[in-house]
């Protein structure tokens, strides 16, 4: 998906914002480079401004942290979904110390500036700090305000209140979103941020004139941000995505869903079943007759047999062993209508083509299951968790289902949360489905976490 990229937000447009709404640099002299100094003073209140650059989930340590924390919950699963309504009140708070760091770091050296700064601005009456997300994609503007405000209260004397704002920036390739939120919250009471009013003004005039200017004259010089997308890092084989937030509603444009990346590098359906011929002992007889008796066939239906149990042996979940019944009659009437001589290995050939034709067959006639719809009594269930906007984090699962209209319906897992992806799973469900001898094949998508 290629997307349009914007400039991130600098120092001098905070400069201007703070001009507009009435303030100035707290120091105008060699001393504003100071870095013990605060930056702006607006109405009385001293002002310290903290952009949140750092990416902080880009760190191994953290990353680490955070696999482990949300992987307790999900276990046995090759794609782990970062998503803290999973986690209880303990593994919350758990998550919101590992995320912290940046904001945390940021808070402690404002706090030194706030202070040393109204001590030389006596005539100032309140400190506020200034918090910018401006690139950790991990914290959504709510979280970024949680942890802001629960480290002040906690590690700090000399901040009276606190600002978080910042740019989040959506687009699906088509269509493109700009939020600009910003809030305020007042550690102490008898120390107001009075011009705040001012400030969230000017904040919002200036994000009309950003975009405004951005898709009148281009991203301009070094457009380096990016739309949010998915989280996403590798930790001990696994891995953990944090999908992108949904843009708000369907896309008129992509009517069959926004566009998904598919970084599995599949091309075309890998194979979905190990096939055998399944003769029986009449219709061995026959082949016998054709072929002649010995090594090319096997030395004996026992042994046929038992190089049947080998392979069904061998079998894995994305490559079940499905056996399937190949009659004499069938076999020679397939070879004459491709002109092919009779030898053993074309057998197999045939059994494979019988079980695409059957597969094909019964994705054809699979379909959606939904409450409404009529449910069959037996059938392939094929379930895919749609995760984030790359494919090639889908978990699918799939089961053999009985229902009656007396008894709860009884399900055998045959595969679960494997990493594949819709149509993949569909074919291997089909798969299973001539495996097991069920004749009908649903399937559902669970769009929880999907890129939709």
């Amino acid at each position: 998906m290629e997307t349009l990229r914007i400039r991130p937000l600098t120092e001098g447009d905070l400069d201007s914002i703070i001009e507009d709404a009435g303030g100035t640099r707290a120091f105008t002299s060699q001393g504003a480079r100071d870095p013990r100094n605060a930056d702006y003073v607006l109405d009385g209140t001293v002002l310290e401004l903290k952009l949140i650059e750092e990416d902080g989930l880009a760190k191994r340590t953290r990353q680490a942290k955070v696999a482990e924390l949300f992987g307790e919950g999900q276990p046995d699963r090759e794609v782990v979904v970062l998503d803290r309504e999973l986690l209880g009140i303990a593994g919350n708070k758990r998550y919101d110390r590992i995320l912290e760091g940046p904001v945390k770091n940021a808070i402690s050296k404002a706090n030194k500036q706030l202070k040393q700064t109204r001590l030389d601005r006596p005539e100032t009456h309140s400190s506020v700090l200034l918090l910018i997300n401006n690139g950790y994609t991990a914290l959504d503007h709510p979280s970024l305000l949680d942890i802001a405000e629960r480290r002040v209260r906690n590690d700090t004397h000399h901040i009276d209140g606190i600002v978080v704002a910042g740019c989040y920036y959506y687009s699906d390739s088509f269509d493109s979103y700009f939020l600009w939120p910003i809030d305020y919250v007042a550690i102490r009471d008898t120390h107001r941020f009075n011009a705040y009013e001012s400030f969230w003004a000017s904040w919002n005039a200036f994000s009309q004139r950003f975009v405004t200017k951005m898709m009148l004259d281009g991203p301009g010089e070094e457009p380096t941000k990016g739309p949010v997308i998915d989280v996403e890092f590798e930790h001990k084989g696994v891995t953990c995505v944090k999908p992108a937030p949904r843009m708000g509603r369907k896309s008129d444009f992509f009517i069959h869903g926004r566009p998904r990346l598919d970084s599995s590098g599949l091309e075309h359906c890998p194979p979905v079943a190990r096939t055998f011929p399944d003769i029986s002992v009449q219709e061995w007889a026959k082949f016998t007759v054709t072929l002649g008796a010995g090594v090319e066939l096997a030395p004996s239906h026992a042994a046929w047999s038992e190089e049947r149990s080998r392979c069904a042996a061998d079998s894995e979940p994305l490559q079940p062993f499905v056996p399937i019944s190949v009659s004499h009659s069938d076999w020679l009437a397939w070879l004459d209508e491709r002109s092919l001589p009779p030898r053993a290995s074309t057998i197999s050939e045939y059994a494979n083509v019988v079980f695409h034709k059957r597969v094909r067959a019964l994705m054809a006639l699979a379909k959606e299951r939904t409450p409404a719809g009529i449910i069959p009594s037996r059938y392939v269930l094929v379930t895919t968790q749609e995760i984030g906007q790359d494919r090639a984090n889908d978990l699918s699962s799939i089961a053999i289902v009985r229902e009656s209209v007396c008894a709860a319906a009884q399900a055998k897992t045959l595969l679960e949360n494997a990493r594949i992806f819709h149509e993949h799973a569909l074919a291997l469900g089909c798969a299973y489905a001539i495996s097991e001898g069920a004749e009908c094949v649903l399937w559902e998508r669970d769009h929880k976490y999907a890129w939709i």
